[in-house]
């Protein structure tokens, strides 16, 4: 879990934004999640949050010989599955695909370039770093940007249990 500050730069506005990944996500596929608050206003999107969801019991899933091809996404053989009726719009994959096959075509970049893949990154790494450290991290710092060139977190380096 994270969370970046961002200032505009041409009004100073500060805006946060809280991210969290797990490696052990234990329900149904993969979920993208946001929500967002404002003077008079929120929104919130789950796309797990489906117009159809099956609950598989234990009866109907042991019927099944392979659980595991049967239920792609998911980390466990039953209970609630979110059924997306067009999961490549939903997480965008078409569009990105498009996208990525002009830009190949064209010779520029994409939308979303190789710079932006590096800068979320560096968002992941300096959150690991700042979890390790336990205190903020400024990432308008040059030396936070240096020491990110070589960092490696300690979860990569298997010792990860130093910092649960």
């Amino acid at each position: 879990t994270g969370m970046v500050t961002y200032r505009n730069p041409e009004t100073g506005q500060l805006v946060k934004a809280q991210f969290t990944d797990s490696w052990m996500f234990e329900k149904q596929g993969l979920r993208l999640f946001m929500d967002g608050m404002g003077p008079g206003y929120a929104f919130e999107v789950n796309s797990l949050n489906a117009s159809l969801q099956v609950f598989i019991g234990d009866a109907a899933a042991e019927a099944v010989g392979d659980a595991e091809t049967a239920l792609e996404k998911a980390t466990a053989s039953r209970g609630l599955l979110a059924v997306q009726y067009n999961e490549p719009d939903l997480y965008r994959y078409t569009d990105e695909n498009q996208d990525m096959v002009q830009a190949f075509r064209t010779g520029n970049d994409g939308m979303l370039s190789w710079h932006y893949g590096l800068e979320i990154t560096k968002l992941v790494m300096t959150a690991y770093m700042a979890a390790e450290r336990r205190q903020t991290i400024d990432l308008t710092d040059p030396a936070v940007q240096q020491e990110l060139q070589t960092y490696v977190p300690l979860i990569q380096q298997g010792r990860g249990a130093e910092v649960l």
